[in-house]
């Protein structure tokens, strides 16, 4: 339906302008405080600007919700403001058949968070810390989808996944001579650190001569040095920047070994709620838009009142969150409540809209 068309152009096109503001406004403060780190070893202006870039897709993805709202309050704003809705409710147009138009765009709006979040905010965030560590610290070769690379003397490490509680996944190790040729290769589905030293699982050693190649299994090993552990401060990902298929795997690897899981829970809750929470911001633009005059207020008392509220929003959602934890509530809870709050206000206002 042409409505249909028009409503969501007008709402993709506010969106877009939304965010074009809050991408310019990281980059400006992110740029800001790596200019201090800027000259320090390999770390340079390249470094900086990639670091800044890398980390834009987890600033975005958090205030997603916040930035649905302003475009939502600009782009129906605007059409209040010119009487297009007028218009469309003297046609026919019912207040209920313009929130479906509206729901239809901030659905496709709210899955394109939830891919955001679930493939590219991981990626991004590992490869953004992967890039600092190896330009200061020294410590990290190479990160992102192919795994962590580290080196120690004649040692090379390499590790598909890094969990958080120091679990490597996937370690592969290889050994050179003094004439820099590979000597050994060893692999080990998993390692673990425990009472100052690694356990190795599953490994699998090829000890590579002129001879030939000889291979020898274990089921367990203990290496005093395989990684450093400092290493993981500057790896580890947060659980707000892990995929829901990460979370679920890991919260269900520290049920089964009887640890605590909340905080991985609640992270798994949210992440799945996020989407929700774009749609429901989006939703509570209208009442705003319908109950005010068509001609009162600009584009700029409409931007402060998006702020305000996705502020608003952001902080009593992480507020309820981490008052969950503390409290012992069950993790699906501490992340609904809130949402669920914002919807019951967003109905009841929908209500009152004549």
């Amino acid at each position: 339906m042409i409505v249909d068309r028009y409503i969501a152009r007008s709402i993709i096109a506010g969106t877009l302008g939304a965010l074009l503001v809050f991408m310019a406004l990281f980059i400006f403060i992110d740029f800001v405080r790596q200019l201090d780190h800027i000259g320090t070893k390999d770390f340079g202006l390249t470094e900086a600007i990639m670091f800044v870039l890398l980390g834009l897709p987890k600033r975005l993805y958090e205030l997603a919700p916040s930035i649905i709202l302003l475009g939502g309050l600009i782009s129906m704003g605007a059409m209040a403001t010119h009487s297009e809705l007028v218009v469309m409710r003297s046609s026919g147009i019912t207040v209920a058949r313009i929130i479906r138009s509206v729901l239809q765009t901030g659905l496709v709006l709210a899955v394109l968070v939830g891919l955001m979040g679930e493939f590219i905010v991981p990626h991004a965030t590992s490869m953004a810390k992967t890039l600092r560590a190896a330009a200061i610290e020294d410590k990290v070769l190479v990160g992102g989808e192919h795994g962590l690379w580290a080196r120690d003397g004649n040692r090379y490490f390499n590790v598909k996944t890094v969990m958080p509680d120091m679990q490597l996944r996937q370690v592969r190790v290889y050994e050179l001579d003094e004439n820099r040729k590979l000597k050994r290769a060893s692999s080990a589905r998993r390692a673990y650190f425990e009472d100052g030293h690694w356990v190795l699982k599953n490994v699998r050693h090829s000890d590579i001569s002129e001879t030939g190649i000889k291979t020898h299994s274990r089921a367990t090993e203990l290496w005093p040095n395989l990684l450093k552990t400092d290493l993981f401060e500057v790896l580890r990902l947060d659980p707000q920047d892990m995929s829901v298929v990460s979370l679920m795997q890991y919260s269900d690897y520290l049920e089964e070994n009887e640890l605590d899981a909340d905080i991985y829970r609640l992270a798994f809750w949210v992440k799945l709620f996020t989407p929700l929470a774009c749609l429901v911001m989006l939703l509570i633009a209208m009442p705003l838009v319908f109950t005010s005059s068509s001609r009162s207020g600009g584009t700029g008392q409409r931007v402060i009142i998006g702020l305000l509220l996705g502020i608003l929003f952001f902080v009593f959602n992480r507020a309820i969150n981490h008052l969950g934890i503390v409290y012992g509530l069950m993790p699906v809870l501490s992340a609904a409540i809130p949402l669920m709050f914002v919807t019951v206000i967003t109905i009841f206002l929908i209500k009152r809209i004549r």
